[in-house]
């Protein structure tokens, strides 16, 4: 594998997990995420908390959600990147 190649995986899972999120809002399921008393999506996108009452409707609303998913496909890419190179000190070549 190459570098490339996973963080271009981890920023793809970062954005599928973004968009399942705002779907579950946009339609109203967004208690799915919650499991007992521990909501996922706090798990799942930490920069969720970023996002405004104005998430889709307004400009900076809009601007807010697209930096906010920005950030979580950041954070996937480094996650994937950090678990690529412990993974490659660890397994003998």
């Amino acid at each position: 594998m190459t570098r490339r190649f996973v963080l271009s995986i981890g920023g793809a899972i970062g954005l599928a997990v973004s968009c399942f999120v705002l779907a579950l809002l946009w339609y109203g399921f967004s208690g799915l995420l919650v499991v007992g008393h521990t909501n996922l999506r706090h798990y799942l996108w930490p920069s969720f908390i970023m996002l405004t009452y104005g998430w889709r409707s307004t400009p900076a609303g809009i601007m807010i959600t697209v930096s906010s998913v920005a950030i979580n496909c950041l954070l996937y890419m480094a996650v994937a990147y950090s678990l690529w190179k412990v993974l490659r000190l660890i397994t003998p070549r």
